[in-house]
């Protein structure tokens, strides 16, 4: 019966190589005092004793975990049908990877949950954390603010006290360009679903709509959804219906026959909403109540998600680089676990994108 070969270590290569000991683990731990024509010498070591390094130990040496973690505010539920972290999480994790780091996911869905980060945050459970969809008062702002970890985040609104790089694209242009090709396609009288209060994208892409629409904005005209979800925006257009038929008190919002008049009767010929899952909650329930897009009202969304495209017909919508988001978020972290120079504030471009539910 054959004796199982022992691995490799350290004191086979540096006897290969013909170096010393210190030499070689300077070499395997990236560290630059090491004359080139040592490292040359030390690799070919490596291939000929069959040399794997030891990652934990490495760690423990390098005092690092070797992980990332990104926290998400959140229910489970919720988090999961949003398109938009799917694509973070998915670039952030491969270009982790291919820094040689592990990505976790940690969701704080309850004080309790938010608890348990903090302390997690505190105890040097990861290298660097990745922070998206905070609420604006989420204590552990606080938490991270007072203690020496890389940390990068997804938004630019959290105000001054929140001093960590942040990648963004600018909400405020880039939902008034939205509502400007809305007005040159001739459409007048707009409403507007707002986004959630908790996260600041949602008043800044409405503060857009308004520059925009200028001296013709009505507020009437604007409701606020409780969330990012399809039936989030299926309430909130009720609501926004109700709200119209009211004042007449002549008939009520949600009957078949009805929508389509109310609209109508109040001149309404286009929609714009905070997120495409909003106007997808909004215009399916409208499209359900014959109310025909966008021949009765045009609807816009933003983020050009899968759900922009999903519809019939087609959403028109603002493109933001959601890939790109998570491929930034993750260098920020990386450029300070590894003492790089990094940007404070990263700004990602955004385009128009018109479809179908606009007459195009």
């Amino acid at each position: 019966m054959a004796i199982p070969r022992k691995p490799a270590t350290i004191m086979d290569v540096a006897a290969a190589s013909g170096v010393s000991y210190a030499t070689v683990s300077r070499y395997l731990n990236g560290n630059p005092h090491v004359s080139a024509k040592a490292a040359e010498r030390i690799a070919a070591a490596v291939k000929q004793v069959n040399y794997t390094p030891n990652n934990a130990a490495r760690s423990l040496v390098r005092q690092r975990t070797q992980t990332v973690a990104f926290v998400v505010h959140g229910q489970p539920d919720s988090l999961i049908a949003d398109p938009n972290i799917n694509t973070i999480l998915l670039n952030a994790n491969q270009t982790l990877g291919n820094a040689d780091y592990q990505l976790i996911t940690l969701i704080s869905d309850s004080p309790a949950a938010g608890a348990r980060i903090a302390r997690l945050a505190s105890s040097g459970f990861a290298d660097g954390w990745i922070l998206n969809t905070f609420h604006k008062d989420d204590p552990l702002f606080q938490r991270f603010a007072n203690i020496s970890v890389p940390v990068a985040i997804s938004g630019v609104g959290y105000g001054s006290a929140i001093p960590f790089p942040t990648v963004d694209i600018d909400n405020r242009l880039a939902s008034r360009k939205l509502t400007e090709h809305m007005l040159g396609r001739g459409y007048r009288r707009i409403a507007y679903i707002i986004g959630p209060p908790y996260l600041p994208c949602s008043d800044e892409r409405l503060l857009g709509f308004q520059d925009a629409m200028a001296g013709d904005f009505d507020p009437a005209l604007v409701i606020r959804s409780d969330g990012w979800t399809r039936p989030d925006g299926r309430n909130a257009v009720v609501r926004l219906l109700d709200s119209l038929a009211e004042p007449s008190g002549s008939r009520l919002a949600g009957t078949d026959a009805s929508v389509p008049e109310l609209l109508a009767e109040h001149h309404i010929d286009a929609l714009i909403c905070g997120s495409d899952c909003i106007a997808a909650g909004a215009m399916n329930y409208l499209l359900d109540r014959g109310v025909r897009v966008p021949d009765d009202i045009a609807i816009a969304g933003f983020d050009d998600s899968a759900d922009a495209t999903a519809l019939h017909p087609q959403l028109t919508t603002v493109r933001q680089p959601m890939d790109a988001f998570g491929v930034s978020l993750a260098t920020l972290v990386l450029d300070q676990i590894e003492g790089r120079p990094f940007q404070r504030t990263v700004f990602l471009p955004t385009e128009v994108v018109a479809r179908g539910s606009t007459g195009e």
